[in-house]
């Protein structure tokens, strides 16, 4: 009946409501690996967001389409529970994933992909120095990379450093257990990963300042910007002999 009356909003809303009741019925099987429930659940997000993007609404668009992922990336991860998490465990979720494309699902599905979010997210991932790099390129590929997000990486890896100085201390950036011990040594490593993405000197520099422990960092920015003045002024240029053109001082 909708569809013969070109009622948009009504069949999205009736899609809608078809794909949390199938999510419902998903959630209550003792039996999580049955996908049927979700794979109806994910037809019916995706048909709302096409019914959605023919009246011009981007947001309900997005947000369809967003929901259709996660269901898909729960559908590929039976095991880690995706679907229906509260504020808190959407957040963990969103830190513990190791690769950017699930975390951006989840960052989406959830809301939360905020540059304030995705802080801890990436330190997170300077625990793990071999997935860093490319987790990084992707990225900075993918997202702005505001350089406050990079000043707050350096606080929390001077905090680290400092505790560890003292074994008595342990961290408890993202759980009760802290990080293991172990994982210290890699924390130096995953930092200058880290430095290689703030392409601005100064900031490069403030980064490697705030850390501590990174002098030879320090002292290339420092030779740099002694050889960038604060302020130039417009190159004026004058005639000279021979018809070249040459600096006016």
């Amino acid at each position: 009946v909708y569809n013969h009356f070109d009622m948009k909003h009504e069949t999205a809303k009736l899609l809608e409501s078809r794909a949390m009741r199938s999510l419902h019925q998903w959630s209550t099987q003792y039996n999580k690996e049955q996908n049927e429930e979700l794979l109806e659940t994910m037809r019916y997000f995706i048909e709302a967001a096409e019914v959605f993007s023919t009246i011009d609404a981007g947001n309900k668009t997005q947000y369809f389409c967003a929901q259709a992922s996660l269901v898909a990336l729960q559908i590929r991860m039976s095991d880690f529970p995706l679907l229906g998490q509260s504020e808190t465990n959407a957040r963990r979720a969103l830190v513990e994933q190791s690769r950017f494309q699930e975390a951006l699902i989840v960052a989406e599905a959830y809301g939360l992909n905020q540059p304030s979010e995705w802080v801890l997210v990436l330190w997170d991932q300077m625990l793990k120095p071999d997935l860093i790099e490319e987790f990084m390129s992707e990225f900075v590929s993918t997202l702005p990379l505001p350089s406050f997000m990079l000043v707050e990486l350096a606080r929390f890896y001077r905090a680290e450093v400092m505790a560890r100085g003292d074994q008595s201390h342990f961290s408890v950036w993202l759980s009760p257990g802290g990080m293991p011990v172990e994982c210290v040594r890699h924390l130096g490593r995953s930092f200058r990963c880290l430095l290689k993405h703030a392409w601005d000197f100064r900031l490069r520099l403030q980064m490697a300042t705030i850390a501590t422990g990174f002098g030879d960092v320090i002292s290339a920015c420092a030779k740099v910007l002694d050889r960038v003045p604060d302020t130039t002024g417009p190159l004026i240029l004058r005639r000279g002999h021979g018809g070249n053109y040459v600096p006016l001082m």
